[in-house]
């Protein structure tokens, strides 16, 4: 059995360690909160009181965090990997963080002779579930190749760059992309509604025509239902923008549109939503129309 280090039981990373357990790796899991790794529900399982005895007890390990600060706690902090990490171990960071973090993280691994690959997936619960997640791979390549066993589990393609800030960048151009659309799909929502015609008509319109996406009928579905359930926090994407946007800065290029839906994600969490789906920026859309929910 192929045995491997997993940090971070969130939305996402709770659906990836399970997919890692069915597939036959035994993981060696920290979460913040123990109790989520009963949840796991799996014989292979080895609870980790700390990521130093994850990294003691594994080559290799991957972690699926919230944040830069939290991806550089469990690496810098007390009871963190450096205090107990061998030579030769990888760690395989999944989440979306600043460039900034993952270059220094690279660095200072390499320092220590050890290696730091930052792949970020793009995709939610259920193609992480089932193994569809699409991931960016930046470090060196014969590293990589290490993880190729576990990202063929996690994903359906994999797409290989030699730095960790080409594959955080690029992440993060992406999650721009996801921002970006929820937005365009809440306000034709809301022209229509204020039109008097249905939201399942815009849906339709969209199946039928170039523009449309799964995305905009999976979320379009959910909020026609008033179902906010997080997938994908506002919070988190709220985190992401701000990344955006202090990327821009460092290429000296001017984002405006990320600009004008990070002040609407901005009232999404005074409104009280920052643990609802992402979606619910159709809330905030919506009653700036005055428009109905």
């Amino acid at each position: 059995m192929k045995k491997i280090g997993f940090i971070g039981l969130g939305i996402m990373g709770e659906a990836m360690a399970k997919r890692l357990l069915q597939n036959g790796y035994e993981l060696v899991v920290y979460n913040r909160t123990a109790e989520k790794i009963s949840k796991l529900g799996a014989s292979n399982v080895v609870p980790a009181l700390s990521p130093a005895e994850v990294a003691r007890n594994c080559e290799i390990a991957i972690s699926m965090l919230a944040d830069s600060k939290a991806v550089e706690e469990i690496v810098y902090g007390k009871g963190g990997i450096f205090e107990s990490m061998k030579p030769g171990f990888i760690h395989v960071d999944m989440s979306t963080i600043s460039p900034i973090t993952t270059r220094k993280l690279y660095n200072d691994y390499k320092a220590r002779n050890a290696y730091f690959i930052h792949a970020p997936v793009l995709g939610s619960k259920s193609q992480a579930a089932d193994g569809t997640l699409l991931i960016f791979a930046g470090g060196d390549r014969a590293v990589i190749d290490k993880c190729k066993d576990i990202f063929i589990v996690l994903g359906k393609k994999v797409w290989e760059f030699d730095s960790v800030e080409k594959a955080t960048i690029l992440k993060l151009a992406m999650n721009s992309m996801i921002a970006t659309m929820i937005v365009a799909l809440s306000q034709a929502f809301v022209i229509a509604d204020k039109s008097g015609v249905s939201k399942e008509t815009v849906l339709e319109i969209l199946e039928n025509s170039a523009l449309n996406s799964a995305m905009y009928q999976n979320k379009g579905r959910t909020i026609i239902n008033g179902n906010f359930e997080p997938n994908f926090y506002v919070k988190h994407i709220l985190k992401d923008v701000n990344l955006i946007l202090e990327s821009a800065m460092d290429l000296k290029i001017s984002l405006p549109v990320i600009s004008v839906i990070r002040e609407l994600y901005i009232q999404a969490l005074s409104k009280g939503y920052e643990n609802e789906d992402y979606s619910a920026i159709f809330k905030v859309i919506a009653e700036l129309a005055g428009v109905k929910i």
